[in-house]
């Protein structure tokens, strides 16, 4: 009943602060239990030493490695076997590193233009050739057009009496021609 009464961190704190099992001895440090009021005694020393000693223990296969280190001798470097232009061997090989990929980006630059040229040059093509097509319709209707007003004039001529006619209808327009893929939509 009374565990029911106390708040989430008074429960919380009485965890956090009770020992671990295996943790107390007799010729330890004494720590208070919060709960109980009474000494709990802790392994602090032991437990501590214990967990150094698991980190200062190399890895097995490290040692070989490290006594390989050692053993190992590097060459040193001295200022007599450093080149006096080490920087413009370093600095000329990274400008022709750049150089060549500015010439890369100018031929693909060059390609994309000849096709993209390609492109509108087809499209113009088949643009005009629409055009073309939808002149000749539209000479065809005012030629209708102008036979149509011809007849009338005639008729009215011969007395015939002419009401309500109108000339006849335009003939339906081709569709627009499919236009070619432009060349970034090709991958």
């Amino acid at each position: 009943m009374e565990e029911q009464k106390k708040s989430f961190f008074e429960r919380m704190g009485e965890l956090l602060n009770t020992p671990l099992p295996g943790t107390t001895s007799s010729n330890s440090n004494k720590v208070t239990n919060t709960t109980s009021d009474t000494p709990v005694e802790t392994q602090d020393d032991s437990l501590l030493a214990r967990v150094k000693e698991i980190l200062n223990t190399p890895l097995p296969g490290s040692e070989s490695l490290d006594k390989k280190l050692a053993e190992a001798t590097l060459p040193k470097i001295t200022d007599e076997d450093v080149q006096e232009n080490w920087w413009e061997t370093d600095w000329k090989a990274f400008k022709a590193h750049q150089e060549q990929d500015r010439k890369g980006l100018n031929i693909k630059q060059r390609q994309d233009q000849t096709s993209f040229a390609e492109y509108q040059e087809q499209e113009r093509f088949q643009f005009e050739k629409y055009q073309a097509q939808e002149f000749d319709l539209f000479q065809q209707q005012q030629q209708a057009k102008l036979n149509w007003i011809q007849e009338q004039q005639l008729a009215q001529a011969a007395g015939v009496q002419v009401s309500g006619m109108i000339p006849p209808a335009p003939p339906i327009a081709p569709l627009p021609p499919e236009m070619p893929i432009p060349p970034w939509m090709n991958t």
